[in-house]
């Protein structure tokens, strides 16, 4: 049996992509190996009932750290560092491919003499456009990497241009590896979330969904100012951690309901009640701009139409299937205006979003890099 040993320099439960990655190649039959920086008992449940092996390194807290101190930060890459170092040097993986999840994972690595031991693949989430430090690491490494793996097509090639790998990089969309039961979604909902379920099976009313960070960078006053315009047929929900704005919006928008961070994937329980799920990004960035969040496929797998701003990580899926529609930031009228004009056409857009959805086959992806580099 082949083996393939992911490294991964955070917390499992914070990152789906991971998640879908490990599950699919143990349905390919690969021996799996986790290196990461914790797991939560969700995920330690998960892996054992898979047969998967990991190793905690027990250095999750500093992914929930708000403010790393430099000494702080180069403590955690040491003990990284020299655990990472330690497993990969061991004999028993003479032959297992790598699996690098993004920059992050190589960086506290650098100066060692990894890339001439070791068979291994970049697994790239991040376009790091804004870090000069990340795309030298990148660039240390790429060229003897077996391949290099991105979640956007454009994204794929900006990088080839940028780092120039062997072959151009390829595409793994951000679909994750399966969804949670939605028939079981009401009763974690009633258990954990009673004013939500209240508002959806006594109310009957429509949830508008927004999920991600809740932070003064991202103003979302106009998405409440909207939804309470259209009245109590909808009830604004917000999913995410909390950075000083909740309170703020609660007095624009009284009807407005937050759940703090779920971890992944119990999170889907959520999603799959939305009516329309929100997706907005700040056109500061590469990185944002050519988005590939994995909340499209969350939202689409349950047949749930989106709104989004005018980027075209969300324009060019949303066009193409026509399974949403775009808004300029800030405009209440025109997002009213979508959320009605989805409303009345749901059953076709919810269509639409299914097919999305099944237009991605990951574990065939997976299947033919391992076939590729022999390690199926």
């Amino acid at each position: 049996m082949r083996k393939v040993i992911i490294i991964h320099k955070n917390t499992i439960e914070k990152e789906p992509p991971t998640q879908m990655v490990i599950q699919h190649l143990r349905d390919l039959g690969v021996e799996v190996t986790v290196i990461t920086l914790g797991l939560n008992e969700f995920w330690k449940d998960r892996f054992r009932k898979i047969n998967v092996n990991y190793i905690e390194l027990n250095l999750g807290s500093f992914v929930d750290l708000e403010k790393r101190s430099l000494f702080v930060k180069l403590k955690t890459w040491y003990k990284y560092r020299k655990a990472v170092l330690a497993h990969l040097w061991n004999k028993e993986n003479t032959n297992a491919l790598i699996w690098f999840v993004d920059a992050d994972s190589l960086a506290p690595l650098l100066f060692s003499s990894l890339p001439n031991k070791l068979s291994y693949v970049m697994h790239i989430l991040e376009m790091y456009d804004h870090s000069k430090f990340y795309r030298y690491v990148i660039n240390k490494y790429v060229k003897k990497a077996k391949r290099l793996i991105v979640c956007e097509e454009i994204r794929a090639a900006i990088f080839n241009v940028w780092f120039q790998p062997k072959k151009i990089p390829l595409v793994l969309p951000n679909k994750p590896y399966s969804l949670e039961e939605n028939s079981l979604a009401l009763n974690f909902l009633k258990n954990h979330q009673p004013e939500l379920y209240h508002q959806i099976v006594n109310l009957k009313r429509k949830v508008i969904l927004y999920q991600g960070l809740v932070s003064p960078e991202r103003d979302l006053s106009f998405i409440l100012k909207a939804v309470n315009k259209l009245g109590e047929e909808y009830v604004p929900v917000i999913m995410g951690r909390d950075y000083g704005m909740i309170e703020k919006y609660k007095k624009q928008c009284p009807s407005l309901i937050h759940i703090s961070f779920i971890p992944s994937p119990q999170h889907l329980y959520i999603t799959s009640l939305a009516n329309i799920g929100i997706l907005m990004y700040d056109p500061i960035s590469l990185n944002q701009i050519f988005c590939a969040p994995n909340k499209i496929f969350e939202y689409s797998g349950y047949g749930i139409p989106m709104i989004g701003n005018n980027i075209p990580g969300l324009k060019i899926p949303f066009e193409k299937y026509n399974c949403g529609r775009i808004f300029d930031n800030g405009n209440i009228d025109e997002l009213c205006q979508n959320i009605l004009e989805i409303n009345e056409n749901h059953e076709q857009f919810s269509k639409n979003a299914i097919r999305l959805y099944n237009s991605v086959d990951n574990k065939a992806f997976l299947k033919s890099v391992l076939e590729e580099l022999d390690y199926s």
